[in-house]
């Protein structure tokens, strides 16, 4: 349902992604290419960041392929990011919320990061997680790595739908302890 209209957005996947292009630009980031993996000191203080699209009927995920942005993994370089952004709009799935393979590829993602740096995962979706059953590894791996799991639920209305609270239902239990202090349930509009 992200590429149906989301509140005053006519396509709920683009007005996320270009949410994520300005919040980007705003970011305090390293300014280390994805090349530097482990190595990262983060001269500049800072942040890294990548992006995993996931859906299905097919259980999914997508990352930048090898060559464009990033290279599917994590980048403090403001061009390799937006790179990325372009990467995902020009080739966006769309299906139900499958999220196994994308917590995988998140978890790879971070074994790629200094043991000393902050690991921050956050899961958008607007519908109900369809693949709860089978993400206990890929939740095990994030959980040794110290990764802070957040889960952002976006609603296309103020008013929460059954569809809104069914997404919930399903994100929560997936994110960091205590889960109340690692979960919203926001207006598109109202998106941190």
């Amino acid at each position: 349902s992200m590429s149906e209209a989301f509140g005053r957005h006519p396509h709920g996947f683009y007005a996320m992604m270009e949410m994520i292009r300005d919040w980007v630009n705003t970011l305090p980031l390293t300014g280390e290419d994805h090349t530097v993996g482990k190595a990262s000191t983060a001269p500049n203080g800072g942040l890294r960041m990548g992006i995993i699209q996931f859906s299905g009927p097919v259980p999914e995920a997508v990352k930048t392929p090898v060559g464009v942005g990033s290279s599917g993994s994590l980048t403090g370089d403001l061009t390799e990011l937006q790179g990325d952004i372009d990467w995902h709009e020009a080739n966006y799935i769309q299906g139900s919320t499958f999220i196994a393979m994308g917590l995988n590829w998140a978890g790879t993602m971070f074994q790629f990061s200094p043991s000393t740096r902050q690991k921050v995962l956050i899961i958008v979706t607007d519908g109900a997680i369809k693949d709860t059953a089978s993400l206990a590894p890929a939740k095990a791996v994030l959980t040794a790595e110290g990764v802070k799991i957040f889960g952002v639920v976006l609603r296309k209305a103020a008013a929460h739908t059954q569809e809104d609270l069914d997404a919930e239902a399903a994100l929560k239990p997936i994110t960091s302890d205590p889960h109340d202090d690692h979960f919203m349930n926001v207006l598109i509009d109202d998106m941190p």
